[in-house]
């Protein structure tokens, strides 16, 4: 079995390959989507939420169950990775007040922000039913990932 870091690595290669020269903003999102959605069997959901107002995300490129359409700044884990414009790791859903429940069966997730040309343009949000799943392995693999957008 191969570890998660090694998971990884295959694939930050895969979506450099596959956005080699790619500068489309939602051709990148829903390629980036389907390669993590596929490559670990523990993410239930896995896209993007594009800012499309001063304090309003909606849903973009995805795969799994159906997302929230739109999720206000003040709100969730992906408002609060929006508003600070840093990575949330939240490993226990449930006990936080301030959670969405778009899909009940979320118990674990990492959200991070994407930056272009110094602007958040969107965040990146994974859902896991697994409790306490993410941690330094995902955040720093998710974050090259993000920076290929």
């Amino acid at each position: 079995m191969r570890s998660k870091e090694a998971k990884y690595i295959e694939l930050v290669n895969n979506i450099k390959a596959l956005t080699d020269g790619e500068d489309d903003l939602i051709s990148k999102m829903s390629t980036v989507s389907c390669e993590v959605f596929h490559a670990f069997d523990e993410f239930n959901w896995v896209g993007f939420y594009r800012k499309t107002g001063e304090r309003t995300l909606k849903v973009g490129p995805y795969q799994g169950g159906h997302g929230c359409l739109v999720i206000d700044f003040d709100r969730g884990v992906c408002g609060k990775c929006a508003r600070e414009e840093s990575v949330q790791v939240e490993n226990d859903v449930a006990k936080l007040p301030y959670h969405i429940a778009c899909s009940s069966e979320t118990r674990s997730e990492i959200v991070l922000p994407v930056i272009r040309n110094g602007e958040l343009v969107a965040v990146f949000d994974i859902d896991s039913p697994v409790p306490g799943l993410f941690d330094g392995t995902d955040e720093k693999y998710l974050k090259e990932i993000t920076d290929l957008i």
